[in-house]
């Protein structure tokens, strides 16, 4: 495992996520607008835990770079075309089952589900691309 690569991709992933998701947000927000912290099952805005809900995109990342790294061999193409087919794998193992999962069992507006599908859709293919750059240059 190429550490450097894990921890430059987790990072700056990481931050790619977390611009995606309140850019993905806003956009959901104008549209069909909904209030996160009034569904179910969510802490109160007091609540000193909910600020590591904003160190959720840097989770992801860094989990999503081990996964790179050791699949990036077998993916195939320009760096690019490689970083988009994982990105779409992510979506494929995260996003779909995501939003079944919570569409079937929980009753939540419909902004939730799209600000979700949406996130999958743009913030997957672009941390594959980085990813893959990154260990391009790297």
């Amino acid at each position: 495992m190429n550490a450097k690569n894990i921890l430059a991709g987790g990072f700056i992933g990481g931050i790619a996520l977390f611009a995606v998701n309140f850019v993905v947000s806003a956009i959901i927000l104008a549209v069909a607008p909904y209030d996160i912290l009034a569904l179910g099952g969510m802490r109160a805005a007091e609540d000193p835990l909910l600020v590591f809900f904003f160190a959720y995109p840097f989770v992801l990342s860094f989990a999503a770079a081990i996964i790179y790294d050791l699949v990036q061999g077998s993916l195939q193409g320009t760096p690019s075309g490689r970083g988009a087919t994982f990105g779409a794998g992510l979506v494929l193992l995260y996003t779909v089952p995501s939003l079944f999962i919570t569409f079937t069992s929980m009753n939540y507006p419909a902004g939730f589900y799209f600000e979700n599908l949406l996130f999958g859709l743009v913030g997957f293919p672009l941390i594959g691309v980085i990813y893959a750059m990154l260990w391009e240059r790297l």
